[in-house]
């Protein structure tokens, strides 16, 4: 599978593939149909910002089978620098085609991450959208100790998933799935953010008109204006900061 994608190019360090929406489906079913234990990850202005700053989270992306461009602020870097177009491609953008072929083919999913009460409404959403999908079990992301954290992956073997779903935030969800890999039974592991609040309705994604312009975080810092100001407006300069000592000094 791995040999069908495009080679990864190299933006501030950090190697990104420059799949199609096409391609990285083809390359998630794929690896779930193989039972492949592959790792999806994505990469936006924030993971660019921690991975400039953290040793083990650079390490988790270049560990990773797959990482995909979920920024516009990425692409829009890459494509400043020459270095390669990017296309974005937010996970809600195409979660709903994974599903509906996941539930054409009869592909399982497992959800881990956030609330209780998030993820079983996520569960529920999907599932009135996808009648058939075989979502094989859930689990809240906050685990209290080691031993709950060993049952959770218990559980997850048990239900042997397809596709793993881990919406824990970044990086604690790569670093989850980093630790745990080669202990779990399942086809893909996929860190999904803040997904699992935005199919169960906890909270509602920026207009078309502001995510389609690169500006939904502009939406997130409005609704949340101290617990993302660091990540978004300190987070957003020292990246244009960076992005611009680069292109003047030439590398990428």
């Amino acid at each position: 599978m791995t040999s069908s994608l495009p080679e990864p190019i190299e933006l501030l360090g950090v190697r990104i593939h420059p799949v199609t929406k096409a391609q990285l489906l083809d390359a998630i079913l794929g690896w779930a149909r193989e039972r492949a234990r592959a790792r999806v990850y994505y990469i936006n202005v924030h993971g660019m910002n921690l991975a400039a700053n953290n040793n083990q989270f650079m390490g988790s992306l270049r560990g990773a089978d797959l990482v995909f461009c979920d920024g516009y602020g990425v692409a829009t870097a890459a494509r400043l620098m020459n270095v390669a177009l990017l296309e974005r491609l937010t996970p809600m953008d195409w979660m709903e085609d994974l599903l509906a072929t996941s539930n054409s083919i009869g592909l399982s999913v497992f959800l881990l991450g956030d609330e209780t009460q998030v993820v079983e409404a996520c569960k529920q959403s999907m599932v009135t959208s996808h009648h058939r999908l075989n979502i094989v079990g859930t689990h809240h992301g906050f685990f209290r100790d080691a031993d709950e954290g060993s049952q959770v992956i218990a559980l997850v073997n048990e239900a042997r998933p397809d596709l793993l779903l881990v919406g824990m935030g970044m990086p604690a969800q790569e670093f989850w799935i980093d630790e745990n890999i080669a202990g779990l039974d399942i086809g893909v592991a996929l860190p999904v953010g803040a997904l699992f609040r935005w199919y169960s309705g906890a909270e509602k994604r920026a207009p078309r008109i502001l995510s389609d312009h690169g500006l939904e975080w502009l939406w997130r810092l409005a609704h949340h204006p101290v617990r993302l100001f660091r990540r978004y407006v300190v987070g957003n300069i020292g990246f244009i900061a960076r992005v611009t000592r680069a292109r003047l000094t030439g590398g990428a």
